[in-house]
């Protein structure tokens, strides 16, 4: 379990966290009697090599987000966390954080996007941008005004190259900024006579973009499409129950695969549960699902060897069971690293009341007190400190698919996908995993 005595633990209990520091030690192998019979078997073997991680854990930055206007010691304490759980941080042009960058044509206010990314730069991330959304009168609304209520929309065609010339300026204000997502899982452009999204369109307006960051460095990295991948691959019902990759999703990705000018990457977006599916699984169903992601990385493989990048990826929010949260989050991401992934994006790190989405990884900085590690904060922490790219995997097995294990040359993580407890031989050592623990071990 992630809860004990009251203090967030992982593998064993967390220091408390204060301002100037972050302590957590890596666990001591447990020693269960040596006479009790192991519910799972685990085996590392260090002797047979097993690939390179190359996945690095970041965050997006939402609408709130360790915003200057917080709690001053909140704000310090999020800024903290944020650098030792995330190589990456990603903010969005437009909403999400920043207000309109061009209000009305070639009239800029840079202010809110500086701020986010000063803050990127502060915390010491590798900064990403993604290019969404469109200024009013590149949809067709007033120049000079804004509303949000729109802020999905797609610009006109006729306007392509206009928010191409907004991502040239984007580009050229912060050199520094390197990796660029175009657009935001294809909001505006869905095509209801098609019953899919406007891939076509689509293209046009990334190809626009394309050539116009390529033409400031040749070493901007550029991505797309970001495609929500549909399906929770049951088969149980109409077609968000499908197993992805869906036929419709593979119409777009090879479209754009064969059309656009160059990629760098390609972005991907997917929760274990369509968002249109309204079918309540058990727990252990869940689980299950985050083989998914594995599945899903390879048959883009099958398409492209675009390195992947995952700027969404979700698991089951479960504000009564975080435990139960974390380590499907946990398993979410080992799938993704196992299947060679190189980016998984955790969307809205900040917690704030009443918002539904995202993953939160640490508590509402406009509190006094908050900027406090939550469950899934220890999950990427893990992650980035044991399994970073450049991590020289080794042969790990399990006797049992509802413990996921991987092995580096020190470490050793394990996953517990169960809601009960399990005693486990993890060489020849005896290891107790509580319900839905996710642990470290020195091994």
């Amino acid at each position: 379990m992630i809860f004990r005595c009251g203090l967030l633990a992982f593998g064993i209990a967390i220091f408390l966290i204060l301002p100037e520091t972050i302590d957590m030690p890596q666990s001591a192998v447990a020693q269960p009697s040596a006479s009790q019979a192991p519910d799972v078997v685990v085996t590392v073997d260090r002797d047979k090599p097993d690939g390179v991680s190359a996945l690095a854990v970041g965050v997006t930055h939402t609408q709130y987000s360790i915003d200057t206007w917080g709690d001053a010691s909140a704000v310090s304490r999020a800024k903290l966390l944020v650098s030792q759980a995330a190589i990456y941080q990603n903010q969005h042009i437009m909403g999400f954080g920043a207000l309109n960058p061009e209000p009305a044509p070639g009239r800029y206010d840079w202010s809110t996007l500086d701020r986010r990314v000063q803050l990127m730069r502060d915390t010491g991330a590798t900064p990403s941008i993604t290019l969404c959304c469109a200024p009013d009168w590149m949809k067709g609304g007033k120049r000079g005004q804004t509303d949000w209520s729109k802020l999905e929309q797609a610009p006109l065609p006729k306007h392509y190259g206009d928010f191409a010339e907004l991502a040239r300026q984007v580009a050229l204000r912060y050199p520094d900024v390197k990796n660029f997502l175009v657009w935001n899982e294809m909001k505006g452009f869905w095509d209801s006579k098609a019953n899919n999204w406007n891939y076509v369109r689509y293209t046009e307006l990334y190809n626009k973009v394309y050539d116009a960051l390529k033409s400031v460095s040749r070493d901007i990295k550029v991505g797309g499409p970001y495609l929500v991948i549909e399906g929770t691959g049951t088969g149980t019902g109409p077609w968000w129950s499908e197993k992805p990759i869906t036929k419709r999703n593979r119409a777009v990705l090879s479209y754009w695969l064969e059309h656009k000018h160059g990629a760098d990457f390609v972005v991907l977006d997917r929760a274990v549960q369509s968002s249109h599916d309204r079918t309540t699984y058990t727990e252990a169903q869940y689980m299950a699902f985050t083989a998914l992601f594995d599945d899903i990385a390879g048959q883009v493989r099958t398409m492209t060897d675009l390195p992947i990048w995952w700027a969404e990826s979700y698991f089951v929010r479960n504000d009564e069971r975080p435990d139960f949260e974390a380590a499907g989050i946990a398993s979410m991401l080992y799938h993704q690293l196992k299947a060679g992934s190189v980016v998984s994006l955790c969307w809205a790190p900040q917690a704030r009341p009443q918002r539904a989405s995202g993953q939160h990884l640490f508590t509402d900085t406009l509190d006094a007190g908050g900027g406090q590690p939550l469950p899934a904060y220890f999950i990427y922490k893990a992650f980035n400190d044991d399994f970073k790219p450049g991590t020289h995997l080794y042969q790990a097995q399990s006797s049992s698919s509802d413990v996921e294990v991987l092995a580096s040359s020190t470490r050793v993580l394990l996953i517990n996908k169960r809601p009960n407890a399990l005693m486990l031989a993890v060489n020849q050592a005896r290891v107790t995993l509580g319900g839905y623990e996710v642990r470290v071990l020195t091994l």
